[in-house]
């Protein structure tokens, strides 16, 4: 399962954000899809269903800071663009 960080490490553009929200809502989904999985055990169900809440933090995490990100890409470019001028 990758974490907010790890989700937030494979960032490298603008784009790359959607990218990873997309890929992260998809995961979530597929985890939810495998929890309902009628042949699962009680301790498969419990721990699948953990999964999802843990996936479900993420997502939250990373839309809520998605703009964040994306200022701080925006910055970084502008500041590499600066040094390249000067």
């Amino acid at each position: 399962m990758l974490t907010y960080e790890a989700r937030v490490k494979k960032i490298k553009t603008v784009e790359d954000i959607d990218t990873q929200l997309r890929l992260a809502k998809a995961y979530l989904m597929r985890l939810k899809r495998a929890a309902k999985q009628p042949e699962l055990s009680l301790a498969e169900k419990l721990q699948a269903l953990e999964n999802v809440k843990q996936a479900e933090i993420t997502l939250r995490a990373f839309r809520r800071n998605c703009f964040d990100i994306e200022d701080e890409i925006t910055r970084q470019d502008s500041l590499k663009n600066e040094k390249e001028a000067a």
